[in-house]
């Protein structure tokens, strides 16, 4: 029998007090001011307004950090934002995670949509399906992703993979290994503020670094990678590569630097 859609209020209340005659209503969590610490749990709403700790797993609907927060376990949510600081002890799962500011998080993290504008810092895998990345990015594990974008500089000591992967070089950024279906990497508003303001904070190269680097469309710019692999391989300028292997088309800029090519 097919369901029939939720579509008055009356029928909306009616649920909500059925459930909360069984006790099913998860609660809302708020935290306004400092607060030493409270414990875990299971909520609708997790709010934290100044500076909070929870000492415990977290399972809620969605959680909001305005301020400085710090959750020791677990944190699973459908919708994960952070504007402020943030350090979370164990694993995140979630369907939407927004850093705006800074956070540090010491397991893996699975989020459907992620994305970061400041410092982010990873201490497992990190798997999504769309990762976007302004500012700077630490994943101590694998970046996993569909479609990955970064502007700024990033550093994962694994292995990046994605079906898209997307980008702008604005600071050194590092991977041990990339792959993908489509990779493009340009060097492009190094004149802009946000472009000298991240040379003179972090890193003063301006180049993606890899052992390997392998895919189907491959367009690099300002690349310093032992091999790169791929059906059509574009090599542009600033890059310095020690073997290109590729299966249907090769093009070289006159200011790239390639060891050794061959069709393969």
């Amino acid at each position: 029998m097919p369901v029939r859609p939720l579509n008055t209020m009356n029928e909306y209340n009616l649920i909500r007090e059925r459930s909360a005659m069984s006790m099913n209503i998860r609660r809302d969590l708020n935290i306004s001011g400092v607060l030493g610490g409270c414990s875990g749990g299971t909520f609708n709403k997790v709010t934290i307004n100044g500076h909070g700790t929870v000492n415990g797993d977290l399972d809620c609907i969605g959680f909001t950090c305005n301020g400085k927060t710090s959750v020791r376990g677990k944190v699973t949510a459908e919708i994960i934002e952070v504007n402020g600081s943030a350090s979370f002890g164990g694993e995140i799962r979630t369907g939407k995670l927004r850093i705006n500011g800074k956070s540090e998080m010491e397991g893996a993290v699975s989020a459907r949509n992620f994305r970061s504008d400041g410092h982010t810092k990873v201490g497992g895998d990190m798997t999504g399906e769309e990762v976007e990345i302004n500012g700077s990015f630490k994943v101590n594990g694998n970046c996993d992703a569909e479609r990955f974008r970064a502007r700024g500089t990033f550093r994962i000591d694994g292995l990046l993979n994605a079906e898209t992967i997307d980008i702008d070089l604005y600071a050194e950024c590092r991977a041990r290994e990339i792959g993908g279906e489509s990779i493009s990497v340009r060097k492009t508003g190094i004149d802009s503020p946000f472009g000298k303001l991240m040379k003179a904070l972090i890193f003063p190269k301006d180049a993606l670094i890899a052992d390997t680097i392998e895919g189907d469309e491959v367009r690099l710019e300002y690349t310093t990678a032992g091999v790169v692999r791929g059906t059509n391989v574009t090599i542009g300028p600033g890059c310095h590569i020690g073997l290109v292997e590729y299966k249907d088309g090769y093009r070289r800029d006159i200011d790239a630097v390639v060891i050794e090519s061959r069709q393969m």
